[in-house]
């Protein structure tokens, strides 16, 4: 796979998978999350009901309202969910801290007052002050109840039974279980959300790096890099590859003709066949100006001829028409050979020597003897 493609694909997937979990972030997440509540304030429904505490009862008739329609909004709105995340924080806070002022803590509702709290910092990540406000207000109503709601003469509602005591503790303990693995389910979902976006910036850095902007070959640099990673990895020290250094003919004058717009897109177009000619395990590179250099792994002089034929057919059939105005390109090629033990700057050198040998015997062809 030549030059920039590779870091082209592994973009590609990362920009597709961060889509995927933005989607799934801003509709399904909050919507897995409201419908958990509403589960959990359905089945407390029926336990009031059947406990007869009033209170509760109609507070969770509200609630599996409020719950049904947050799950329609949130997969209806494509903004706005914050506000959404808010009132359902509200909520939560407000049915526990009510259940245990009516019925003290032997059914342990209190506990939500603290496991809100992590989730509210992982749902509202971004909003620095907000998690803060709510965590003061749980912790607050949290401390205040267990000071002023300790005894049972203090409650409306007292349970002597301790299978219904038994009962509520469980029935608490699963609905928390169930959240506590849904604030897992998205702490996992941020950190692959991290790694995503790591991921993508590492690969930015990488094309900045290694890419030349314009034609999405190796620049310089990264092909220097690329040859000594070829030398290491020669399967024997008699092993050969080819260099070939590749020069559009007459460019300035394209550029003076045309313009540098069009220059630009002849550098695109030659970028772009080296890109899908180039055989399996060659790189390109934009060399400098127009000029472009590749590297065959495995190979002989004969191999980098080929390649160049090839080319110059391509370059030959190809007419480029700008403003009713029709022009053709051609390239000259030198080409050499080189085995593990040979400096890379003697094997460039040499290919750059033939190719302006190739200069000045009448351009348009491939040099690759001395």
């Amino acid at each position: 796979m030549s030059s920039g493609r590779s870091s082209e694909i592994v973009r590609e997937f990362v920009a597709n998978n961060r889509k995927l979990f933005e989607e799934t972030n801003e509709k399904f997440i909050y919507a897995i999350g409201f419908a958990l509540c509403l589960l959990a304030h359905s089945t407390y429904l029926i336990m009031f009901l059947v406990l007869k505490v009033k209170e509760m009862m109609y507070f969770n008739i509200f609630s599996v309202v409020f719950y049904l329609a947050l799950v329609i909004l949130v997969l209806t709105l494509r903004k706005g969910h914050s506000i959404l995340l808010y009132t359902a924080a509200s909520e939560v806070i407000i049915h526990a801290a009510l259940a245990t002022y009516l019925m003290g803590w032997d059914a342990d509702f209190g506990i939500f007052l603290l496991i809100l709290i992590p989730i509210i910092f992982l749902m509202m990540k971004g909003r620095l002050l907000v998690p803060y406000i709510f965590t003061a207000v749980s912790m607050g109503l949290f401390l205040w109840l267990r000071v002023r709601r300790n005894r049972h003469a203090d409650l409306k509602y007292v349970f002597t039974d301790n299978k219904i005591i038994n009962a509520l503790y469980i029935l608490n303990a699963v609905i928390g279980i169930l959240f506590l693995v849904y604030t897992l389910t998205v702490y996992m979902l941020n950190r692959v959300d991290m790694e995503y976006r790591l991921t993508a910036q590492s690969e930015e850095f990488k094309k900045a790096a290694s890419i030349d902007p314009l034609t999405q070959l190796f620049n310089r640099r990264a092909m220097n890099e690329k040859i000594r990673e070829i030398r290491r990895n020669s399967a024997t020290p008699r092993s050969r590859y080819v260099i070939g250094i590749g020069d559009i003919d007459n460019f300035k004058k394209i550029n003076d003709t045309y313009g540098h717009d069009t220059g630009d897109k002849v550098l695109v177009y030659v970028a772009n066949l080296f890109i899908s000619m180039i055989p399996d395990g060659g790189y390109a590179a934009r060399w400098g100006g127009e000029e472009f250099l590749f590297v065959l792994p495995e190979s002989q002089i004969v191999d980098g001829l080929d390649f160049t034929d090839q080319m110059h057919k391509s370059l030959r059939a190809h007419t480029f028409e700008i403003d009713d105005c029709l022009f053709g390109v051609t390239m000259t090629f030198g080409v050499s050979e080189g085995i593990p033990t040979d400096k890379i700057d003697t094997v460039i050198t040499h290919a750059d020597k033939r190719l302006y040998k190739g200069k000045n015997n009448g351009k348009n062809h491939t040099e690759y003897t001395d």
